[in-house]
């Protein structure tokens, strides 16, 4: 039982851990027309962003559309083609250019962001 306990509170503090170093939200949004966006707290188009943690809030509202983000080691699939709904990931920038974009309709829907250090 202590054995139990204590891997609870292991686990509960690694999620305060993960959850606290992922503080800023960056707003993405996919669907359900043609369009796919990535804004910060107030509301604004994401075009650039120091290096670090963010928590990356996606609401995808067409299940013929994903998001999917790419740039220095990441490539990361947010939402999947089918999936509906709202998904939260912490993805960890480094200093470059970043593009997200939905996959199936890529020649319109991209759009790109530069991480600084």
């Amino acid at each position: 039982m202590r054995a139990l306990i204590a891997a609870v509170v292991v686990i509960a503090g690694l999620a305060a851990v993960s959850a606290s170093a992922a503080k800023t939200v960056l707003k993405g949004t996919v669907g359900p027309g043609f369009t796919i966006k990535l804004t910060n707290a107030a509301g604004k188009p994401v075009k650039t962003l120091k290096a670090g943690t963010y928590a990356f809030k996606v609401s995808d509202r067409s299940g013929i559309h994903n998001f999917h983000l790419v740039g220095p080691g990441v490539n990361k699939e947010l939402t999947s083609v089918g999936f509906v709904g709202t998904k939260t990931v912490p993805v960890t920038l480094k200093a470059g250019k970043y593009v997200y974009q939905c996959d199936p309709h890529s020649g319109d829907m991209k759009a790109s962001f530069i991480v600084t250090r």
